[in-house]
């Protein structure tokens, strides 16, 4: 619109008069430069065009070259003058590089005034340029561009930092070049009121309207084919909603697209919820590159090594930088402040002050919007966008670490004023504003925050009366799930029983860290026995250790001392300690303590539980006889109970510890027995006290059992199954007990030394990454005798001994051959017998006695293995060359058949 001399302007509370060269603010004169006023009446004479610098410069400067920054200066107190709307919204809008633009309506007014029109003949179009690389979006960018214009109104979901924006753009650069279309960005953040969304487009298209400003627009957009972007809507999503139909409806050329932290709920609409950038699990010896084909890691490194030219992701860095990608949740914006950072600080310092993020990223870029300058002016702008009752659900649901139900949603977040259906409401909404996202695993409906928005909740709920009141309803449903639906004795699939609940341990330890410090020690205690099987079943009994050892100091001196609470403890503090440390006399005590408190309590159920633990410190310390009698003590009051897990738990006992014995043939009736009562599969019905896999446990047996009678072949053969299964199953207590047990020992007795040797750094692995020092022991050992060094650990139970001792005569020590004459029948005394026939220091006649009695004890024992090595040495020539024989087995230069 070109202003004629005597032509009045009015916008907002001003009025321009040309005539006059003033302007009037509520109809008092405002002060204005004259470079100032040329500025205001070009750009209000093209309001909703963009005027570029240089028609500024031309306008106020017409006979003269002046500096950009002389513009800027006028142009700068002319904003001033102005202020902004009642509404808060800007006159004049800078389009950075491009110039500016008058986004406020004007009515003309004046006998000569041309007449307004109520829309251009072609709207003004502008797409921003996408800067720098777009990284690990191609997928959606390329999905979402198939969408239009088959779908006509689309809205990018998620929440802040995401990269909604960057996502938009590309999508339409793509679109508007791919199908020849024209294309329009509008981004809405800095508008204060819904109010203004139809001004901030109908000056972005560049149409002067009087009347209905909406079909003004549509009239204007008619016959037009654009994509529209509305970018940042969530504070307006009612206006956007409204606007949107109501183009869509009138201008059947024109698409859609939105980005929001809540989607428009409009007719039409198409919603996509965009996720975070991948983010790698960090697996020992992950290299650089292989770090570098995840998104997250990717974006990273890109920024970090714009912001430092020193910066180098090296294969030692690779955990800092994941650890930092995941404790950001792959967010882009939280990642690029985060490699902001690296001109001052190294991965491995920014992974350690994650705790305290929202100091540390800070540093956004400049040319952001203050929303998006730190990581908590990003959340903080979703926050106010809540009712008081969404912020109340949202700061609660800070409790937990991990995923969440709707009941335990519920069950945590209740209060006065929050009842049930009012909890459900606000926790759609915060799902639906992307503060919360939705976690869908095993068919079911999970929920979770991100880590940084935990944080964040975390903050606003704090640490006093309303955080303690909630910790409570968390421990107490905790507790309730547990009790109800995992007991440590019940024998579940592991693999299905892991899928629904291993999840679960993050909120555990968060309960657990409440309760031991202000919280209720008692609620503390109950959820140490009732999740027991978690930490077992996932391979943890290292750290359920310490929380049970926490525990036990929680209740000293109160009178939960000698309650059933403290009985189930002491007895999962003991299975613990056997995994860890082995049979040491801190498990012994724990044991006789809980059998104590039984007997005192008249809990029977408790004392079985008591009981194997003493059991299994005797076998495992080399007690074979007193376990035997344990395990006949056991079977009594199992059997009568008549529960089918206790009667397999006491045949499996005393099938072991006549096996150590030496009598296999009265320990394989007991195992049949054990595996005839298994339904198939063995592992979903049959429960193992020892926290292993059953199948593992009877399989690592029999395949001894069958090996010492005679059948090498067979015996392998269950080896390598079992291992299969073990490995497959991929619980680490389980493949440790299998493999130590009953896998590694058949394979060496059998020849099978290359086989041995890969499955022992299975073990040693497996045994490393838990803390399991019982069973690194076992694979200690094993490396000893493979390797040749026959260094054996000094920690080595007597068990552990006696199957070294039966795989190189290097490990036959001479307080092995004492614990033969004193304990009697053992199940390698044969082999030991037949070793020690062969040392330097005996006659040939002694040895022969030796060999007599070896032989004697072997058939007695059923043990054909051991009576097929003795009676191949006493076929020999007699003369033994014991010495040169001895010393070379020693030295690992000889070998044992």
């Amino acid at each position: 619109m070109m202003a004629m001399q005597d032509s009045t302007f009015t916008f907002d509370r001003f009025t321009l008069s040309i005539s006059k060269r003033s302007l009037f603010a509520d109809g008092e004169p405002v002060r204005l430069g004259a470079r100032a006023l040329e500025l205001l009446i070009l750009l209000v004479e093209k309001a909703g065009e963009l005027v570029t610098k240089e028609q500024l410069m031309q306008r106020a400067w017409p006979d003269a070259t002046v500096d950009e920054n002389a513009m800027r200066v006028h142009l700068s107190a002319l904003r001033k003058v102005l202020g902004e709307t009642a509404d808060g919204i800007s006159f004049i809008q800078n389009e950075t590089g491009r110039g500016y633009r008058w986004v406020i309506p004007v009515s003309v007014a004046g006998a000569q005034a041309a007449p307004v029109p109520t829309a251009s003949p072609r709207p003004s179009y502008f797409l921003p340029a996408s800067l720098g690389r777009i990284i690990g979006r191609d997928e959606v960018v390329h999905g979402l561009s198939e969408l239009f214009p088959d779908r006509r109104l689309v809205t990018i979901a998620g929440p802040g930092g995401i990269g909604k924006t960057t996502v938009a753009l590309a999508v339409a650069h793509r679109v508007a070049n791919e199908q020849k279309i024209a294309g329009c960005f509008i981004d809405l953040a800095p508008l204060a009121s819904g109010t203004l969304v139809v001004s901030a487009l109908s000056s972005q298209l560049g149409i002067a309207v009087s009347g209905s400003a909406e079909q003004a627009i549509v009239a204007a957009l008619a016959d037009e084919t654009v994509l529209i972007v509305f970018d940042n809507c969530e504070h307006v999503v009612d206006a956007v909603a409204r606007l949107a139909e109501t183009i869509l409806q009138g201008a059947l050329g024109v698409n859609i697209l939105v980005t929001s932290r809540e989607p428009l709920r409009a007719a039409g609409e198409s919603i996509f919820r965009l996720q975070t950038l991948e983010v790698p699990a960090y697996a020992t010896g992950m290299t650089t590159r292989e770090a570098r084909e995840f998104s997250a890691v990717q974006l990273f490194c890109n920024k970090a090594e714009a912001s430092s030219s020193g910066f180098e992701l090296t294969d030692s860095d690779v955990p800092a930088v994941l650890d930092i990608c995941s404790r950001l949740d792959g967010i882009p914006l939280a990642l690029e402040m985060a490699a902001s950072r690296m001109d001052l600080l190294n991965v491995q310092e920014m992974a350690r002050r994650l705790d305290d993020r929202f100091t540390v990223l800070t540093r956004g870029r400049r040319t952001a919007m203050p929303r998006q300058q730190t990581l908590r002016a990003t959340l903080d702008w979703s926050h106010e966008l809540l009712s008081d009752t969404e912020k109340a659900v949202f700061r609660r649901l800070s409790v937990f670490r991990s995923s969440f139900e709707l009941d335990s949603a519920i069950a945590v977040c209740l209060g006065p004023g929050l009842e049930d259906f009012v909890v459900f409401d606000a926790l759609t909404a915060l799902v639906e504003k992307s503060l919360v996202t939705m976690d869908r695993r095993d068919r079911s409906s999970l929920y979770r925050l991100l880590d940084t928005t935990r944080f964040y909740a975390a903050e606003k709920l704090g640490k006093g009366a309303e955080f303690n009141e909630t910790m409570q309803r968390h421990g107490q449903k905790c507790l309730k799930l547990f009790s109800s639906e995992i007991t440590t004795w019940d024998g579940k699939n592991p693999a299905q029983w892991l899928a629904v609940n291993s999840w679960r341990v993050d909120d555990l330890r968060a309960v657990f860290d409440w309760a031991f410090t202000s919280g209720d020690h008692k609620l503390g205690l109950d959820l140490v026995v009732a999740s027991a099987s978690i930490w077992f079943h996932l391979s943890l009994p290292s750290e359920y250790l310490a929380i049970a050892r926490r525990a036990m100091a929680s209740i000293s001196g109160t009178d939960l001392v000698g309650s059933a609470a403290e009985l189930e403890l002491l007895a999962t503090f003991g299975h613990a300690l056997w995994h860890t440390s082995g049979p040491t006399e801190d498990m012994n005590d724990a044991f006789k303590r809980a059998v104590e408190i039984a007997d005192e309590l008249d809990l029977q159920g408790h004392k079985l539980r008591a009981v194997w633990g003493l059991w299994a410190r005797a076998i495992l310390f080399g007690n074979y006889h007193e376990s035997l009698s344990l395990a006949e003590g056991f079977k009594g009051p199992a059997y009568d109970t008549g529960e089918l897990a206790n009667i397999q738990t006491a045949d499996h006992m005393l099938a072991l510890s006549h096996h150590f014995i030496g009598n296999q043939e009265e320990s394989l009736r007991l195992l049949m027995k054990v595996i005839a009562g298994d339904d198939a599969p063995v592992r979903a019905n049959h429960t193992n006290h020892a926290q292993v896999d059953g199948k593992t446990a009877v399989l690592a047996l029999l395949m001894r059992i069958t090996w010492l009678q005679g059948d090498s072949e067979r015996a392998l053969e269950l080896a390598k199954d079992c291992a299969e299964d073990a490995l497959a199953l991929d619980h680490d207590l389980s493949i440790c007990y299998g493999l130590a047990i009953g896998c590694i020992p058949v394979a060496m007795w059998c020849g099978e030394r290359e086989l041995a040797d890969e499955w022992n750094r299975d073990l040693v692995r497996r045994a490393t990454k838990r803390g399991l020092r019982h069973w690194q022991a076992w694979s200690d050992g094993f490396a000893a005798i493979l390797t040749g060094t026959n260094v054996f650990p000094r920690d080595a139970t007597a068990m552990q001994a006696e199957v070294f001792a039966s795989l190189t005569p290097a490990a036959l020590s001479d307080e092995l051959l004492e614990r033969l004459e004193t304990k009697g029948s053992l199940w390698c005394g044969p082999e030991f017998m037949r070793i020690a026939a062969m040392r330097a220091d005996s006659t040939a006649e002694a040895s022969r006695e030796a060999l007599e009695s070896a032989r004697a004890m072997a058939k007695h024992q059923g043990a054909v293995a051991w009576e097929r090595r003795i009676e191949a040495l006493r076929a020999s020539d007699g003369n033994f060359p014991v010495a040169r024989r001895y010393a070379a087995v020693r030295s690992g230069q000889g070998t044992e058949d």
